[in-house]
Order: C-alpha cells, then sequence, then structure tokens
C-alpha cells in the first residue's frame, strides 16, 4: 500500500532547521580553513542522495540569507511513507563539543525537542507530546540523542523522532516524521545513524 505524504509530514520538516551563522565565502566555495574545521558546504556535500530507503529532495541554504539558519535537506522516505528534515548549524559557537553529554549538546537538544512540540500547538487539528528519549547509537562514533514524539493530526496518528548530535563541529539535528501505523512501518533508525556517519565523514 502506498502512502502519500499528507500536510503534517511536510509542516513538521519546514521551520525547523538548524542554526549557524553567517559564514560567507565557505559556503560558495567549500574551502576549509586551514587546520580548522570542514566548512558548512563540506559537511552538507557529505550527505547522501539516498540512505536507508530515504530520497534526498531539496537543500536550502538558510545561511546564505540569514546568518544563524544553515542548511537544511529534505528527504522522502519508501514509498513517501515518511520525511525527514536534517540542518546543521552551529549557532555561533566556533566548534561543538564531540560529546552527547556535553552542556551545548544537552541545551541544543532541549531546545529542539520543545520546538517539535510547540510548532504543533500553533494549529488547532494537531496534538503532539514527547513520548519518550534514547541515545541511538552510531557505531565507532558519539550516539545521537533522539526524543519520540506521539501525536495526531486530524484523525491521523503520527510520530516524529528528534535527533540532536555533533557532527563536524556542528550540531547535526534529524526529525523524521511518518503515520504512527503503516503496512509496512519505516524504522527511522538506519537513516539516522547512516546520515550521522555520512556527515562526521
Amino acid at each position: 500500500m502506498r502512502h502519500a505524504p499528507f500536510p503534517i509530514l511536510v509542516a513538521l520538516s519546514l521551520g525547523l532547521a538548524g542554526c549557524a551563522p553567517q559564514e560567507g565565502e565557505e559556503v560558495a566555495t567549500g574551502a576549509s580553513p586551514a587546520g580548522g574545521r570542514p566548512t558548512l558546504a563540506a559537511v552538507a556535500d557529505r550527505l547522501p542522495d539516498a540512505v536507508a530507503g530515504f530520497t534526498r529532495r531539496d537543500t536550502t541554504w538558510h545561511e546564505q540569507s540569514r546568518a544563524g539558519l544553515g542548511v537544511a535537506m529534505d528527504y522522502d522516505g519508501p514509498a513517501r511513507s515518511a520525511v525527514a528534515t536534517v540542518s546543521v548549524y552551529d549557532r555561533g559557537l566556533a566548534g561543538v563539543p564531540d560529546n552527547t553529554d556535553s552542556a551545548a549538546l544537552q541545551a541544543e537538544f532541549t531546545a529542539a525537542v520543545s520546538e517539535a512540540v510547540a510548532m504543533a500547538g500553533t494549529r488547532t487539528s494537531q496534538r503532539i507530546a514527547e513520548r519518550d528519549r534514547t541515545d541511538v547509537e552510531v557505531p565507532g562514533q558519539a550516539p545521537m540523542r533522539c526524543a519520540t514524539l506521539h501525536g495526531t493530526y486530524g484523525r491521523q496518528e503520527v510520530q516524529t523522532l528528534v535527533c540532536l548530535g555533533p557532527a563536524a563541529g556542528r550540531f547535526l539535528k534529524i526529525l523524521v516524521t511518518s503515520p504512527a501505523r503503516q503496512v509496512r512501518p519505516v524504522n527511522p533508525v538506519p537513516f539516522v545513524v547512516g546520515v550521522a556517519q555520512a556527515a562526521r565523514g
């Protein structure tokens, strides 16, 4: 059975891109500063066109039009049964610690979950709440900290996985939204792991 995307999938994948300050030429050229972290463009180029059944669709360079918004990439899940947004940003930090338990990562994770819940609260037909938190292990690398949100959009039950972790000196935020009930359920974990490994190089 083919599941067409519905409004909540698109809605939750918009407006939640991560933040980063303006980086000027590095966005356009992808050149890495001598001895520094990879550029924003270089990290974006690492992200695959397809991973774990998800296909990359659009890339939006928020950084070019407004300092602090980084870059966001949209993905469609298998048979369009899910949508995902991957954001890379740094909120002005010279380097994000490569440690999921760092104060910076913990604060940003809390903000990411709050943003997703707050966005749902602005829609009269949508209700969503956090159900649980867990760490998704990435072999040989720092884990991705994730929260599972469950709720409804109209009569449709939906779930969103919000994950955050470090990647090449920046924040890496991944949101995956899908119907809660599907004939062939989409497992977002392999996508999260694959994206994290690619972004980190």
